[in-house]
């Protein structure tokens, strides 16, 4: 199957062969980056950021497109045109095959490592804060990191790791869909689970096992998608959270690698989630009426 990797690679060899090209290619990439720092500056949501970032990369791309017309090759053209036709189904091949030219895939990727760089760790920042009027361990107080966070510093650097799952994950759509059904289905079996109350702990225990599984799997089915992603503070947050003072969040953060649902699974695997609390509700309430 042709990978995106096969894509770049072409564009390289097209690159080589043409200074004018190199020249256009590193004007766009510039321009390309700016333009993804400023949104990035001005939206404070993270839905309107994906939204302005989708129709800045098609823009970016129709207009590179259109620079390098006639700077590339019939020849070359063709064979980029059909190694992108024959990328998989994918947000971002999507926008290939639609938008752009040969150097296309290249300004895609530099562009979207721009937007990583731009992520502040707010979101533990806040977290923190809010966490410092019940802190016990110092953490959220002096930022002197302890050998066991409390259960508000835990709290908040899972929260924050959670947030950062799901900003990766919108940005691998296909993966996002898988991670988000297997989710579900442990959120039901690990709900099932308490509800039973005899052996919940050894069958909860296997529904955690088996979820991390699919999780594996699954990341391992889209690594395409997932290759793209920077994914330096997801493994800086489940760091961190290996040092939670809850033994449910430690044990899935040590287990997490660089599996992406893990972090909420941790967050599941808590005996306050309220995920599960409710599914445990909703299940009382169809068994009260049947």
């Amino acid at each position: 199957m042709t990978s995106l990797r096969d894509v770049i690679a072409h564009e390289e060899s097209v690159l080589a062969g043409s200074a004018r090209l190199r020249s256009i290619h590193a004007d766009a990439v510039r321009r390309g980056r700016a333009s993804v720092a400023a949104v990035m500056d001005e939206s404070g949501d993270s839905d309107d950021a994906e939204t302005r970032l989708h129709r800045l990369y098609a823009q970016t791309l129709e207009e590179y497109a259109a620079r390098v017309d006639r700077e590339v090759p019939e020849a070359d053209a063709r064979t980029w045109r059909d190694l992108v036709s024959a990328l998989p189904g994918d947000a971002w091949h999507d926008l290939l095959r639609t938008h752009g030219a040969a150097g296309a895939a290249r300004l895609l990727e530099a562009m979207d490592l721009a937007r990583n760089r731009t992520v502040p760790p707010a979101a533990l920042d806040a977290a923190l804060t809010a966490a410092a009027r019940t802190c016990v361990c110092g953490y959220a107080k002096t930022g002197t990191l302890p050998k066991r966070l409390c259960q508000a510093c835990a709290g908040a650097v899972g929260a924050a790791w959670v947030a950062e799952e799901q900003r990766l994950l919108q940005r691998a759509m296909t993966l996002q869909a898988e991670v988000g059904r297997i989710l579900d289905e442990a959120t039901s079996a690990i709900a099932d689970a308490r509800s039973r109350g005899e052996d919940a702990y050894g069958t909860e225990q296997v529904a955690l096992a088996r979820t991390r599984r699919k999780l594996a799997r699954a990341n391992r089915r889209h690594r395409e998608e997932r290759s793209r992603l920077d994914v330096s503070r997801w493994k800086e947050l489940a760091g961190l959270a290996r040092r939670a003072s809850m033994p449910a969040m430690s044990a899935e953060a040590r287990r997490a690698r660089h599996r992406l649902g893990m972090a909420q699974l941790a967050r599941l695997a808590l005996h306050t989630n309220h995920d599960v609390q409710a599914r445990m509700s909703s299940r009382a309430r169809e068994r009260g009426t049947s």
